[in-house]
């Protein structure tokens, strides 16, 4: 299909396609991953590479989609902002508030990999994808791999491995979201991660009925006004300004001059600080680069983001890329709001620890958020003080009262229990709450939607428009849900992660193919299930391996993992006495021991689960550019044999 067929669309020249991806790689990647370097200057109070990352790089993504928007053409439909904010609100979702809030708190620098992530993905769609995936007839990647590369295995394979990402992030929205739950109704969180699926479910089915398209649309603008307003009230309760994304350096600031007294007063050890704006101190360089661009790649191939607003069933060929650029700049002012919630955040838990908390009178807030399994006070949940106290006086070192050891936060948890814990008031924080649920049911919602539509979309002739409920739909919107709703339940890792691990996933197996079969005209359909089943299998091997089966996966590759040789012996040693074990008690105890010490040296060369896109991304690449040239070749002999034995006969 040309781009002249369509009348109105955006025709982006080669040449303005590749400076952009050119400048994208600049500002994306290679300023983040030179902080060390560019931390030397300070600007306005900020460290240099701190403040690339935080904020500097998300509005330079933005400005970089915009004026490639202006620049691709294509006719103006005259849409508004409204698609624009439901894009949005449906690109963010409570796991990038919960969980990439969370991740910066707990990591710092480090933890900036998944919000610039998610802006650099944006980004990236508006260029390389939405000029052209909005050409072809359909309303989903299930349809676009049907007409684009014919049969049933390439549709079939792209909507299984969707499928598989597509929980995984349903589950991440869920667990995010049932903090929130938890916070306003006191849920145990399973109760929570129910009632929200419930809601969800709701949402979904009253969407096929109802249209809500303005609703969605003042939704994530009432997100953005909830986040705001207790981001708003932490910064002036905690430093005094009213103007949280300006005065981010000076926080940065205070919270190094906290660090400082609390270790002097022996409120903390070392150990406990986080410097926000040191880079790569708990992620190596290539993990950063790796959950950037699990983040990236993943929202590129995203199917909820790509039937329900870049597909030319939802939007003119010509309002695609002004659609997704106009979304992204208000999902990069979301991106910029997380790290100074975090700072000022860990500067209210701070401040209120270097006041003093007797653990004789811990207070009940913080033992509510232990009992919630938000933190572990003194490596201990529980909602009575009385067993706080008890649990802390047999802690070494301890004085009487709570050190920055002693409270040890969930990812998750840290954003709903940091305000309680510091005294914020109440009100203030109900805002950012209410804006989490929001934002859970309006992603949760599209992801369901988004499979269902892409399911339904070639069962029925490949149809753009789009379809009514049926039952077949209704299954596999349930089965989606409910087993997410599981794995929100039991899942260690923090939402933020978990997401992650989703997208990474959809960039190992759906991106490769998608990519290549938008602007490579020599891709077939042997090529895109090359791509898929080997980007997808790396993912899913190192993803299941990693979590499930660690002392296996050791066992088979541990050749490549990081692991130092102290720990190789110990894992010998532990598994010698794994084969020594006789009975069952003493076989079910080595077994857990062994197995959660191969969980932390089960690895290939040190890479995060979801990093894993490292490899997997480019294996899938090769394997669909081989598959494609071998799969050519073969018919140009089979067609030459044909040739050769019809001029015989005749």
């Amino acid at each position: 299909m040309g781009e002249g067929d369509i009348e109105g669309a955006s025709r982006p020249s080669r040449r303005l396609t590749l400076a952009s991806l050119a400048i994208w790689l600049v500002v994306a990647l290679a300023l983040p991953l030179s902080a060390l370097t560019l931390n030397v200057f300070h600007v306005a109070g900020f460290p240099f590479g701190f403040w690339i990352a935080a904020q500097g790089a998300l509005i330079g993504l933005a400005l970089l989609a915009i004026a490639y928007a202006r620049r691709a053409g294509g006719q103006a439909t005259g849409e508004g902002l409204r698609p624009a904010l439901v894009f949005a609100g449906e690109a963010t979702g409570a796991v990038t508030i919960i969980g990439f809030t969370g991740y910066i708190a707990a990591l710092g620098y480090d933890g900036l990999a998944l919000p610039l992530g998610l802006v650099a993905g944006m980004a990236l769609l508006a260029i390389v994808v939405a000029p052209r995936f909005v050409l072809y007839p359909v309303r989903s990647i299930s349809g676009f791999f049907a007409v684009r590369y014919g049969g049933g295995a390439t549709r079939r394979l792209a909507l299984l491995i969707t499928s598989a990402a597509t929980v995984l992030l349903l589950a991440a929205d869920l667990k995010a979201g049932a903090h929130a739950l938890q916070s306003l109704m006191k849920f145990v969180e399973p109760g929570a991660v129910l009632a929200l699926a419930l809601a969800i479910g709701a949402t979904w089915i009253a969407g096929n009925f109802i249209a809500s398209r303005k609703a969605a649309g003042l939704s994530f603008a009432l997100v953005l006004l909830g986040l705001l307003a207790t981001l708003f009230a932490l910064a002036f309760a905690f430093g005094g300004s009213v103007l949280p994304h300006l005065t981010l350096g000076g926080a940065l600031q205070d919270h190094a001059k906290l660090n400082q007294s609390l270790v002097i007063n022996r409120f903390s050890d070392v150990k406990s600080l986080t410097p926000m704006a040191s880079p790569f101190l708990q992620l190596s360089m290539r993990n950063f680069a790796g959950l950037l661009l699990a983040v990236a790649l993943g929202i590129v191939a995203a199917p909820h983001l790509l039937g329900r607003h870049v597909s030319q069933s939802v939007v003119a060929p010509g309002g695609a890329v002004r659609r997704t650029a106009c979304a992204l700049a208000a999902v990069a002012l979301v991106a910029i709001s997380l790290p100074p919630l975090a700072v000022y955040s860990r500067i209210g838990v701070e401040q209120a620890v270097l006041k003093g908390i007797e653990t004789a009178a811990i207070p009940q807030s913080l033992a509510d958020a232990s009992a919630l399994g938000w933190v572990k006070i003194c490596d201990q949940n529980s909602g009575t003080a009385a067993d706080l106290a008890a649990a802390c006086a047999k802690v070494s070192g301890q004085r009487g009262f709570l050190r920055l050891q002693d409270i040890a936060f969930t990812t998750d948890g840290f954003v709903v229990a940091a305000p309680q814990i510091s005294g914020l008031n109440r009100y203030a924080q109900y805002t950012l709450l209410l804006a989490v649920l929001l934002a859970a049911l309006l992603a949760g919602n599209a992801l369901i939607a988004g499979m269902v539509a892409a399911d339904a979309e070639v069962r029925m002739n490949r149809s753009p428009e789009p379809m009514g409920l049926d039952f077949r739909s209704s299954t596999l919107g349930v089965a989606l849900l409910a087993v997410a709703a599981i794995i929100a339940s039991i899942a260690s890792n923090g939402s933020g992660l978990l997401a992650a691990e989703g997208f990474a996933l959809l960039a190992a197996g759906i991106f490769p193919a998608l990519i290549l079969g938008l602007h490579w005209r020599g891709m077939t359909a042997t090529g895109g299930v090359a791509a898929m089943l080997v980007g997808s299998s790396i993912a899913a091997l190192y993803l299941l391996g990693v979590h499930l089966w660690p002392v296996e996966f050791f066992r088979i590759s541990g050749g490549l993992s990081d692991a130092a040789p102290g720990a190789l012996k110990q894992f010998a040693d532990l598994d010698a006495v794994l084969q020594a074990a006789t009975d069952p008690p003493a076989q079910a105890a080595a077994a857990a021991v062994l197995k959660l010490h191969a969980a932390e040296i089960a690895n290939w060369c040190g890479l995060k689960p979801a990093a894993v896109v490292l490899l997997a991304v480019p294996a899938g690449i090769v394997a669909g550019i081989v598959g494609s040239i071998i799969s050519k070749h073969g018919r140009r002999s089979l067609e030459h044999v044909r040739l050769r034995t019809d001029g015989r006969v005749a």
